[in-house]
């Protein structure tokens, strides 16, 4: 159900930005959007699917506490 609803956002918010987008040839900021969007999209469904997720972060502490 949440996918559904989710995907159904997703859909609302490209049809509310890329037709002005697309009318004002803006290409690079499409495609600055999309990537945003794609990265938005798959973020939010790991954080719900909690799916494994690398996070450098969690390396760059683990080198600062040291052994």
């Amino acid at each position: 159900m949440f996918t559904a609803l989710f995907f159904l956002l997703v859909v609302f918010l490209l049809a509310l930005d890329v037709p002005n987008l697309r009318r004002q040839r803006l290409n690079k900021d499409l495609l600055v959007y999309t990537v945003f969007m794609l990265l938005a999209i798959y973020l939010a469904m790991v954080q719900f699917y909690h799916w494994p997720f690398f996070n450098p972060l969690l390396i760059m502490a683990m080198q600062v506490q040291g052994p």
